[in-house]
């Protein structure tokens, strides 16, 4: 969508976003309930990219001012979430969602996100050519008559449900989404399916590893997931930035 490689949920807003609107239910002393959850996440997520996407627009997304003014969204909604969750002195479950663990997840979690990932994949498959066009830039795809703005906007919607999803049932799970399509990228070079497919395998088996690690290191104690994947994660994505810069 913004064809920047370091784009991911922490540098386009979309966890602060989710995570300020979940939150604020929590202090409005609404209902949390796993269904209301994903929606009020969704919605965050959604509202938080179109901001980043609407600031950079005139930049063309350049991949710097998207990493900065994302990442500037997405502190300052943290910033907020924090301090409503603080105010509202209900701390242990904004813990959860801010750390990213697996501890809380629910058969009706699993189950949600298994419905979310099959709508993804459904749009992403009705989608998919118009996609693939839109990575060789906006000129090239409406010259095929894609209209480019649409097609953002289904993107948008997307990355807002499987981000609103993730959030809700198991927090904030950074860097996962940069690391897992580099390598999936430098396993498979131009075909867009293997590397789609590639990089959901990869990232499944970083979560996987992630939290095999995180419920062993500090027996009989469980370190949350996000953590370790930002441990290792922040690195990386260091790495990226120095090599697109070069």
């Amino acid at each position: 969508m913004t064809r920047n490689p370091i784009a991911e949920m922490a540098t386009l807003g979309i966890s602060g976003g989710s995570s300020l609107a979940l939150s604020l239910i929590l202090t409005l002393g609404w209902s949390t309930n796993d269904g209301i959850s994903v929606l009020v996440s969704s919605l965050g997520a959604f509202i938080a990219l179109a901001v980043v996407m609407l600031l950079t627009a005139r930049t063309h997304f350049q991949p710097l001012k998207v990493v900065l003014v994302g990442t500037s969204v997405g502190l300052f909604a943290t910033s907020l979430a924090s301090s409503l969750t603080f105010a509202s002195h209900d701390t242990q479950a904004y813990f959860r969602w801010i750390v990213g663990s697996f501890s809380g997840i629910t058969n009706t979690k699993v189950l949600l996100m298994a419905v979310v990932s099959l709508i993804f994949l459904i749009l992403l498959l009705l989608f998919s050519k118009q996609i693939y066009l839109l990575n060789f830039g906006d000129e090239l795809a409406q010259s095929f008559g894609i209209s480019v703005n649409f097609v953002r906007l289904v993107i948008m919607f997307l990355v807002a449900l499987a981000s609103g999803v993730t959030v809700a049932s198991v927090g904030v799970v950074s860097f996962v989404g940069l690391i897992a399509p580099h390598i999936a990228k430098k396993l498979v070079r131009a075909n867009f399916w293997q590397n789609v497919i590639l990089s959901v395998l990869t990232g499944m088996l970083l979560l996987v590893l992630a939290d095999l690690i995180a419920r062993n290191l500090f027996k009989p104690y469980e370190f949350p997931a996000g953590s370790l994947t930002m441990l290792l994660g922040a690195p990386f994505f260091l790495w990226v930035i120095t090599k697109e810069a070069k």
